[in-house]
Parts: C-alpha cells; sequence; structure tokens
C-alpha cells in the first residue's frame, strides 16, 4: 500500500503547476492575498557598482524594518558558553527572565540568543538582569543581557548599557514625568523610574533607568533655567547626574566590564612583547593561567 503524501503549499505568488493537483479554497485565497500583498510592495532600487548589484538602506529604513519585525523590544542574551540547547531555553528563559507576556526565543550566532519581547514592562524587567547565573540541570550559566542594537555584532560586545542616574536635589515640582523625561534624555534613552520615584516617597531624588552609549561623553551635570514669563526674570541651576554602576567600555577587544587598562589581550600582548625585549621565547600562558569562561 503506498503512502499517501499531502501536498506542498504553494509559495507565496507560485501558481500550481499541477492543474490536476487540487488545493482548497483557503489556500488559494491565503496565497493570492499575500501575493497581492507583495505586488503592493515598492521595492528598493537596485544599483550595479563594478558589476556587482546593490541596494543601499538608511538607518531610518532599517529602524522601521526592526519595528515591524518586534525588534524595537529584543534583548540578546550572551552565555559564556554554548552548552544550552535552544530547545530548552525556549522553556526556561522566559521564566527565569520574568517575562509574562508573549516572547519568541531564538540562536542568533553562537552563545548569542535574540529574544523578542512583546509587552514594554517584560522588556525593561528583562534588561535589568544585566549579568546573572541561569541555573539549570544543577548548574550555573553565566550570561550577560544587551539591549539588541541594528548594528549587532556578534563578534563584538554593544557599547549600549542600562543603566539607573539618580537626580539628586531635584525640585520636588521637576518629578512631573515631562520634565524627568527630558532631562534623562540627556544621557540616553529612559525606558522605566523606580517605584520610590513613581509612589512619591523620596522627594529628595529621582531615579531613572536609561539606555546609554558607553562610549559617548557622559555628562555629570546639566545646566536649567527657570523663566519667569512675567518678569523676564532667569534663574540657573546646575543639576547633577549619578550614575549607578556604570559598566567599563574597552575599545581594544570591544567587550564591556573593562576598559584599555584592565584589557587582558593588550596586558598578554605588551608581556608578550616584554618576553621578547628579554630575549625570552615562548608560549606560556598569560599568569600561569588560561583564558576562559569571561563571556568574550
Amino acid at each position: 500500500m503506498s503512502a499517501h503524501i499531502s501536498p506542498r503549499p504553494l509559495v507565496v505568488g507560485e501558481t500550481n503547476a499541477n492543474p490536476n493537483q487540487q488545493t482548497s479554497f483557503a489556500t488559494r485565497l491565503t496565497t493570492n492575498q499575500a501575493a497581492q500583498s507583495l505586488t503592493k510592495i515598492q521595492l528598493k532600487q537596485i544599483q550595479y557598482v563594478h558589476g556587482e548589484p546593490m541596494i543601499q538602506f538608511t538607518k531610518g529604513e532599517r529602524q522601521v524594518f526592526a519595528q515591524e519585525e518586534g525588534l524595537h523590544q529584543a534583548v540578546i542574551i550572551k552565555f559564556s558558553s554554548d552548552t544550552l540547547e535552544v530547545k530548552d531555553l525556549r522553556t526556561i528563559l522566559p521564566k527565569h527572565l520574568g517575562i509574562k507576556g508573549n516572547c519568541l526565543v531564538g540562536l542568533l550566532a553562537r552563545r548569542h540568543i535574540l529574544v523578542r519581547i512583546d509587552q514594554y514592562e517584560d522588556y525593561v524587567v528583562a534588561l535589568s538582569k544585566s549579568v546573572s547565573f541561569l541555573p539549570f540541570h544543577g548548574q550555573q550559566h553565566l550570561y550577560r543581557v544587551f539591549p539588541w542594537t541594528i548594528d549587532f555584532n556578534s563578534r563584538e560586545e554593544t557599547s549600549m548599557a542600562v543603566v539607573w542616574i539618580s537626580l539628586p536635589r531635584l525640585s520636588p515640582d521637576l518629578f512631573a514625568k515631562r520634565s524627568w523625561l527630558s532631562m534623562a534624555s540627556v544621557v540616553g534613552r529612559p525606558i522605566a523610574i523606580d517605584k520610590a520615584t513613581q509612589d512619591k516617597t523620596r522627594p529628595s531624588t529621582t531615579r531613572v533607568k536609561v539606555i546609554l552609549d558607553l562610549m559617548d561623553k557622559l555628562p555629570k551635570r546639566m545646566h536649567l533655567q527657570y523663566l519667569d514669563e512675567k518678569t523676564g526674570k532667569i534663574q540657573e541651576v546646575y543639576q547633577e547626574f549619578v550614575y549607578d554602576n556604570l559598566p567599563l567600555y574597552c575599545n581594544h577587544c570591544k567587550h564591556q566590564g573593562h576598559d584599555e587598562n584592565g584589557c587582558r589581550l593588550i596586558l598578554k600582548k605588551n608581556q608578550d612583547n616584554n618576553r621578547k625585549d628579554n630575549g625570552v621565547v615562548g608560549d606560556e600562558q598569560f599568569n600561569g593561567e588560561k583564558f576562559q569562561g569571561d563571556l568574550r
């Protein structure tokens, strides 16, 4: 008895090559709608440079694409090893990160997991994990959380980081949302405030969580002006920024957690150069230890 093979679904825009093969009305309707939708899309112009095809995408276009693909609330989970299976992570990661809504978990690159998160609150909570351990099968798996960015490169860690900033001695009237959002935007993109700020139980300081670029020159203070519309009098004050646990970033190896002064690649290179200058040739281990398991 021969096995019955179900007909292969048509690709979007594909016509039925076998007219005798029957397809359901729902399948034909879905295929036709998808094909019509594709024909309405204005395609990018193709240019040829030195005989090779090229398409140019602006940053604005890529940001729109990212929004369409649900990447505006996506995080990267980078593990120190690749011993975990994606099928297991799809089960344990949402619970571990405290995600209450829906999310998509997939392997983006070696040791890099892409998590697309539906609810904004879940996105903020996931980013708050920063560096932590995932318990699984009696082992603790070290990982680091980053916001996904358009310029993601699996060989380099992003310079974007999630950091709490405090605005000490802020006037209570400036606890209004529009006020602290404006001030925090000087440093980075504000994504949340702490509970004390929200409940107005700590009128001396407001704390705002922002996504900032560690490569930027981060201001220690900003200039505020208070204008009296009636008299035209202007009062000037300075507002201090305090960064909580601001990570270091190494511009040499492109990793967070240290700067060039503490980069082991630079230290090893300098040590190797010193050995050569002293006439020592060999392949000894740096400081008697192997390099491993530090999220590189």
